[in-house]
Formats: C-alpha cells, structure tokens, sequence
C-alpha cells in the first residue's frame, strides 16, 4: 500500500459519486496533472511494494464485475450495489443512517475492459484508480484486453482523452495511464476455489506459471498465456469441438490472436487446478450470464444495453463467505439507438494500426501523426 499519494481520493471519489443528474452521463472535468497523478498512485499500488503480482488473491464475499466499457451510469449501479450479507447475525441492529454505502462495505473483483466503446471511459477507469488507491484491499480490479495500448488507442479511450483534455495534453495521459496498465494483474483467485479473469483459460496453465508472469507487461504478446488469459474464448456451442469428450485447443480466428478451448478443457482444467468455478468476461452475452461446461466456467457481461444499441441485460456475481453464489441481473432498459439483434461483434487484435502497438513519444509531431493514423482507421467491434 502507498504511504503518501499524490491524490486526494476522498475528495475524488465523493465528487464522483455524489454528481448530480450522473444517471443523466453528466461529465466530469479534469486537468492533465491530476490524471497523470491519480495513474501514478494507482501504479504504486499495483507495484504492491515492489511485489507486483499477475495473480491478485482476495476472499469471500465479493462482487464479481464484468465489462464496464465507459458506461458509467452502469457501473454507478454496480457500485452501489447493497452490501453483502454478514457471515454472522450481529447481536445489534445498526441504525439505518450507519448503514454504509456498497462501494464502501462491498468487496469487488473487476475482471477488466473499464475503456473503449462507451462514452464515458474516462470517468471510469478514474474512478476505479481511485478506489483501488483508497481502498486497496478491497479492490481487485484485473487487466482486460482493452487495458493494453493498441487496443484503446483504436476503440476511443485515447481519442476521449484528447477530446476531453486537447490533443497533446489527452496523449499525455493516454500514455501515463497504459503505463499503469501494465502493471496490473491479469488473474484473480478467490477464496482458493474460483478463478477469474478477463478472456480465458490457457493450456498447461496452472497457478504458480499465472504468479510467475512478469510485471510490467507492456506488450501482452510477448507471453503466451497472459495474452490467453486476456484474449481467450470458449468454442461456440454449435462446433464440433464443443461436442468432444476430450480437451480441444485451437486457434482463435475470430479474435486474430490466442486461443479458443471446449468445454472439456474447461472441465480438465478445473480438475487439475481444484476449482469450484472459472469466472470469465471478454463477451456480451444477451442475458448478462452464461454457463458452459456443465457449471464450471461462468462468463458475465456488466454493461446493459451495451453502447445503447443493444437489448442486452448486464450481470454480476455475489460471491458468499462460504463459496456458493448468485447472479444479480442488470435490467436493460431502452437505448437510444433502437432494439438490435443482439450480435457479438468482437474486437480483433489485428484490428489496429500497427504503429499504435509500439511506445508513442508524447512530442506533438507524434502526436499529429498518432490522430492523422486514427481519423484514417475505419472502427471495427467490441470487446
């Protein structure tokens, strides 16, 4: 935990949580030296003393999340979510005015994909530094796929910043804040029995290899399994290979990179690992919550009408003291684009300029060219 910082989180985080008309997508303001501040606290922390782990470990219970993708009224629900039930009745009733709210009494694992797609990805993965400085043991919030500099400087979050903030000063802190990114961890181990993270399982993964991951990780596609623990999907029901008794790896086309695995893997896996569950994210899912594998891995999706143009419904999972767990459902009410059919478009890892991949200079020449590459770039999909 960090001794000093270099942000005033109390304040930040009541700003963020008491703005009125927020359900309205009321912005907030910022200056450039407060983000980059509130990065670099939150790097401090990810750094955990200078034993940064690609495995977060936290116990029972705890709110599970999936992807936010800057839809902050959502994740304002989530965050307010009511508390947890106690393990043990208390012998006194406390007063309904100490009752704290659920950001504060709640225990969160976040599985990634705060930026991009949404318009409000700025207020979000600033508001979830904040947390994790404030509250760092009761925060876990994992890398996503989007969490990694490629990704959100071709889906939005860089061009947000640089709306919000101008050109040079937006690029500025778009590159603080992927510095961070990459320090943060990819996997999360709850209570020893359920494990978590953004995109999927890998082959031969275990535990100890997850711990052994070295942090920073700037380029994720430079380690195999951290780049599946990040981009890996589960095979469509309707494969073949869904239908095998035995563990099938393949390559995963639809993303462009990782891999894809069936159910029998999942079940192989979760043998040899002794788990209870694989909670995962990195899809929407129409429902907000899918089972596979008889049980054993759980993908969720948290942003209900996901960029307001889909009917889909968000999830979230109440993880209890003694292990077993529920589904809280987000409704999803009527966006403002229409009802569409509820497709997956998938963001692909090749689906970007292949200058964006590489360490940008925050000099404005550069900075002209990374926007002139951008405006140039036909946007594909999500997540």
């Amino acid at each position: 935990m960090v001794n000093e910082t270099r942000t005033d989180t109390a304040r930040f985080i009541h700003r963020h949580m008491t703005v009125k008309k927020w359900i309205n997508y009321r912005e907030q303001s910022y200056t450039k030296q407060e983000l980059i501040n509130l990065a670099l606290d939150a790097r401090d922390v990810f750094k955990n003393n200078d034993k940064p782990s690609a495995l977060a470990e936290i116990a029972p219970p705890v709110l599970v999340v999936g992807d936010i993708h800057g839809q902050y009224a959502d994740l304002m629900r989530i965050l307010n979510t009511c508390p947890s039930k106690p393990a043990e009745k208390k012998k006194e009733r406390p007063a309904p005015n100490n009752k704290k709210a659920g950001f504060i009494s709640n225990r969160f694992v976040f599985l990634g994909d705060y930026v991009d797609r949404g318009s409000h990805s700025v207020e979000c993965i600033s508001l979830m530094f904040a947390l994790k400085v404030h509250y760092p043991r009761q925060y876990v919030l994992l890398r996503g796929n989007h969490e990694t500099r490629a990704i959100n400087f071709a889906y939005g979050f860089r061009e947000e910043l640089q709306i919000k903030l101008g050109e040079a000063d937006g690029h500025e802190v778009w590159e603080a804040f992927n510095e961070t990114f990459a320090w943060m961890p990819l996997a999360c181990l709850i209570g020893e029995k359920i494990l978590c993270m953004h995109g999927g399982i890998s082959q031969g993964m275990m535990i100890n290899l997850i711990k052994q991951i070295p942090l920073p990780l700037e380029d994720v596609g430079t380690n195999a399994l951290a780049q599946d623990l990040l981009w890996a999907d589960p095979t469509p029901d309707q494969s073949m290979a869904s239908a095998l008794p035995t563990p099938q790896w393949g390559k995963n086309l639809v993303r462009g990179l990782s891999c894809t695995f069936n159910p029998a893997a999942v079940t192989e896996t979760v043998g040899r690992l002794e788990l209870k569950l694989i909670i995962r994210a990195h899809q929407m899912i129409p429902d907000g919550f899918k089972f596979a594998a008889n049980h054993q891995l759980l993908t969720i999706f948290s942003a209900p009408r996901y960029m307001n143009e889909t009917d889909n419904r968000g999830a979230i999972v109440r993880i209890q003291e003694n292990g077993d767990f529920g589904i809280i459902v987000m409704k999803n009410t009527k966006g403002a684009g229409g009802k569409n059919p509820l497709n997956d478009e998938l963001t692909r890892a090749d689906d970007v300029p292949n200058e964006s991949a590489k360490k940008k200079s925050d000099s404005a020449v550069n900075v002209m060219k990374l926007s002139q590459a951008s405006s140039s770039k036909t946007k594909n999909s999500p997540k």
